[in-house]
């Protein structure tokens, strides 16, 4: 059987000088139809473009053309000008072609049926396709289609030098295309180990038949050449072991000279898959593309006026990101440094760094690359998701692997089991993405995954009191509206709601979903439980226990975290928090932090960065930072970090040791980075220009309200930039009336 992909590359790929294979192929697919064809006399390609004309021997009034001319359309009305003089009888014109047409050719169709009097019957891409396993002769033809057309270019130089973009080196890139297939064709329970090799092994002979092979010093030696950082005699183990398990099924093995090549049977299965991913390929190549003129004409740049490389330079950046993300997690995990973490601020680096080195790029706006790769981030499709989760995933691989060559061992310190109580910081945003559509739902989705794998989460009572007297703020903060007027900053889901484009008359409403008005906590308590299986387990008597100079000392530095937030705040006008408030807020913060320490303590856990069952999990760098700063505070060295970012949460669950317990479907549902500013302060002229929205676009549905606000916000962030993340940033009136201009005439 030919597979669908494989034969689709073939068919997409074909050089218009291949055309006599095509002309071979068209005419055994369609001999089955037409048993009897002969050539029409001086009917000769042009240059090499067209193929023939046939005439089927028992249909004379039937003609079938073959041509891989890319202008189909100009191609039929000449063969039927043509026909008129040389064959006037013809009334059918059978055109096969490997290009795509579908419904493209039914005006064409009626044309030539009104002027020529002529049937067109149209066999495309697609056809053939369908046709591909119709018949032995006609899935052997198919075959050996394939292998003279696709295979070639899937495992050549320029099929590879296509893939990973972050990386420069054409071995390289052809490890992690065959690492990254070998990654999602691999029984999950195999270790990272053994399935790094066998990608690597694969990679080294994607070129290799019966007839050349190469020997196993070869093999070696380009492996070495990969990971020139660790030992070569280690290396040698692990491809040995590699080319031994492999020579079962997958590669033959000439023991006298040592020599190996892959069977014709993997080599076939790889290309399969290779075109699988070449056709992925093409999809985010067209994400990018739509994406970068959406944002561009968002902003108001005429994407005429781009250069023709800016959808590669806007892939690599995002392949730069996903490589960046991975080198921070497995530099994390091999030097046990739980503070490591990437944001989407570092996207913007990332857009300046290749800035700097390409000079194409300089005459980009930095603002529409950042803008484009936020989007393609966070608002793609199911496909595209799919081909961007396996490339973050493969980058992190191949970064382990840069790291060390026991990829499992490193993996393994990894705690497998284990107790996460969630942040305040963390907890919010699940509240706040039932505004929004599934897909973009990453910290539900980080949830959903985490008790899949088995893992138990918790809030402790000050989580809960935070959650609860935020709700009532949010209620406080909406009654005042309108009324005396609201004071201090809107609270983060009164800020998300308005954001969502919403009628704000149903906000009230909208938060009855989390709490009455009796029992907050309660209810916040029941559903976190229902909806999210987050259960209550407090820390309190675990950091009373504590030793009492690690307790002040946490304190003190949660303390000055909170004083440092309320000097940046009263720079945006905001009042600074009443110091009962603060000194809740840094108990919470300190029950977490300590909590969690001692209750590792408590039941002897495992030691090592990594390997605790007990975890605080949560967004801000203060905590992430703390272990650092502690050393100044204490005696000993400060306990090993309870911290972990949802950054670092989204590498464990794709590649930790609790991978093989999450299904392919929840692994493709993994965002792909956590915006670490979710909280961050709003820019009050958002919230503004959100308002003056709702009155411009009174009458309309509410549903038509909702999507026009949340466009011409979109908007106003990417003009608004990087600036927009503290707060502070502004809209120029007249910036502000053309949004609402475009917004009423969308």
């Amino acid at each position: 059987m030919v597979s669908y992909d494989r034969f689709k590359y073939a068919l997409s790929n074909l050089d218009g000088r291949q055309w006599r294979l095509f002309e071979i192929l068209a005419n055994t697919f369609l001999s089955e139809e037409f048993p009897n064809l002969r050539p029409l006399a001086g009917a000769a390609g042009d240059d090499g473009m067209d193929a023939s004309l046939f005439q089927a021997t028992d249909d004379p009034a039937t003609v079938l053309q073959y041509s891989v001319r890319r202008d189909w359309s100009n191609k039929i009305i000449e063969t039927c000008d043509r026909l008129q003089e040389t064959q006037p009888d013809t009334n059918v014109l059978v055109y096969a072609t490997n290009q795509e047409i579908g419904a493209g050719g039914n005006t064409l169709k009626k044309s030539i049926r009104s002027k020529y009097r002529i049937f067109l019957d149209i066999r495309d891409r697609e056809w053939f396709l369908t046709q591909r396993n119709a018949s032995a002769k006609v899935t052997e033809e198919a075959e050996e289609f394939c292998e003279k057309v696709a295979d070639p270019q899937l495992f050549g130089k320029s099929s590879i030098d296509r893939q990973a973009k972050a990386l420069s080196d054409l071995e390289a890139k052809a490890a992690f295309v065959y690492l990254g297939l070998q990654w999602a064709d691999d029984m999950r329970e195999k270790g990272l180990t053994k399935l790094c090799f066998e990608a690597l092994v694969r990679s080294v002979l994607r070129e290799t038949t019966s007839e050349e092979r190469l020997g196993r010093s070869q093999i070696r030696e380009q492996i070495a050449k990969l990971l020139p950082a660790h030992h070569r005699g280690t290396l040698d183990v692990q491809v040995d072991g590699a080319l031994a398990r492999l020579s079962k099924v997958y590669i033959r093995h000439w023991k006298k000279p040592d020599e190996f090549c892959l069977t014709w049977q993997e080599r076939v299965r790889l290309a399969e898959r290779l075109a699988q991913v070449a056709s992925l390929d093409d999809a985010l190549t067209a994400e990018l593309k739509r994406t970068i003129n959406v944002t561009a004409s968002e902003m108001g740049i005429d994407e005429s006026t781009l250069p023709r490389q800016t959808v590669d330079i806007t892939r690599k950046v995002v392949e730069k990101v996903l490589l960046d993300r991975g080198e921070f997690f497995a530099s994390a995990v091999t030097r046990e440094n739980a503070g490591s973490f990437v944001s989407f601020e570092d996207i913007e680096a990332v857009v300046f760094q290749e800035i700097a080195q390409n000079r194409v790029a300089r005459g980009l706006d930095p603002r529409l690359l950042v803008a484009s790769v936020q989007s393609i981030f966070l608002n793609s499709t199911e496909e595209v998701r799919k081909c961007l989760r396996s490339l973050a995933d493969t980058y992190t691989l191949f970064a382990f692997m840069r790291e060390t060559p026991d990829v499992q061992s490193a993996v393994v310190k990894i705690f497998s089991d284990g107790d996460i109580w969630l942040d305040t910081n963390v907890v919010l945003p699940l509240l706040a993405e039932t505004l929004i559509d599934e897909p973009a739902r990453s910290h539900t989705f980080l949830i959903r995954a985490a008790v899949e794998c088995g893992l138990r989460l918790f809030v402790t009572d000050g989580v809960l009191e935070e959650v609860a007297t935020h709700i009532n703020r949010c209620r406080s903060y909406a009654w005042s509206l309108g009324q005396e007027g609201a004071k201090g900053s809107p609270p983060f889901l009164l800020n998300a709601y308005s954001l969502s484009g919403r009628d704000m008359g149903g906000f009230l409403q909208w938060l009855e979903n989390f709490a009455g008005t009796r029992r907050l906590e309660d209810d916040v308590a029941d559903y976190l439980l229902d909806e999210h299986h987050i259960d209550v387990q407090d820390l309190s008597a675990e950091a009373d226990r504590a030793e009492q100079e690690l307790r002040a000392a946490v304190g003190e530095l949660w303390h000055q975290v909170r004083e440092a937030r309320d000097k940046r705040n009263e720079k945006l006008g905001v009042p600074p928090m009443d110091p009962v408030t603060r000194s809740k807020l840094v108990a919470h913060d300190v029950t977490n932090y300590v909590g969690v320490i001692v209750r590792r303590q408590d039941r002897n856990e495992r030691r090592g960065a990594f390997g605790y069952r007990s975890w605080w999990l949560t967004l801000d760098r203060s905590a992430l930072r703390m272990h650092n700063d502690l050393k100044a505070y204490l005696r000993d060295r400060p306990p090993a970090s309870p911290a972990i970012s949802p950054d670092f949460m989204l590498h464990y669950l794709a590649v930790g040791p609790v991978r093989a317990r999450i299904s392919r479907r929840t692994e493709e549902t993994l965002p792909l980075m956590m915006n670490m500013s979710v909280l961050d302060a709003v820019p009050r002229d958002l919230l503004d220009l959100a308002d003056s929205l709702r009155i411009e676009l009174a009458g309309l549905p509410p549903n038509v309200i909702s999507r026009k606000i949340r466009d011409t916000l979109d908007e106003a962030r990417f003009i608004l930039g990087p600036n927009a993340i503290g707060g502070d940033a502004k809209l120029t009136d007249e910036v502000k009336a053309r949004l609402i201009s475009q917004a009423k005439g969308r």
